[in-house]
């Protein structure tokens, strides 16, 4: 069996980040900030290079901007208005979600919806929807398993699927 051949850093970075900055700003829901924590997983990322394996760089690359990301959240104590942020952007990405295109839901919705789910359901999801990773790749980038990982996913779905039910029964 052949092992993977690493790319050089350079070739890697090119490769992902648009999506990993579309991923950071929708978790940050501020695009200096996403650009900040864009430049600071890179840095990580530099770093720790000569041990990474060429298994799954892409993964490797979500799980350290995710936890990046966190860092910066909790470090800058925005907890609490990072809700309202992340409604204001996720609106390129919300046709997507299946609850709204079923049930034509506002935009408003499920901005709300999507950033009222647990951290990892809502990572999960945005890892999964949004930026279209595999289920392998979306547990590698939070740092659980694979099942946990279809799990989340599911949990946010199914989450988003009852609130909005719900709400055509009100």
């Amino acid at each position: 069996m052949l092992a993977a051949i690493k790319p050089d850093f350079e070739s890697l970075v090119d490769a992902h980040s648009g999506e990993l900055f579309g991923y950071l700003w929708r978790l940050l829901g501020d695009e200096a900030e996403a650009e900040d924590c864009l430049q600071d997983t890179y840095l990580r990322a530099y770093k720790a290079y000569e041990r990474a394996t060429a298994d799954n760089l892409r993964a490797w690359l979500y799980k350290i901007a995710t936890n990046t990301a966190r860092t910066r959240l909790q470090r800058n104590g925005r907890r609490d208005h990072r809700q309202t942020e992340l409604h204001e952007q996720l609106a390129s990405g919300e046709a997507r979600v299946e609850a709204q295109v079923q049930q034509r839901i506002s935009l408003a919705a499920v901005r709300a919806a999507v950033s009222g789910l647990p951290r990892q359901q809502q990572a999960a999801l945005l890892l999964r929807k949004y930026q279209g990773l595999e289920y392998a790749e979306v547990a590698a980038a939070l740092g659980c398993s694979e099942p946990a990982a279809r799990a989340h996913v599911y949990q946010a779905l199914k989450k988003l699927r009852t609130q909005f039910s719900e709400e055509d029964h009100d």
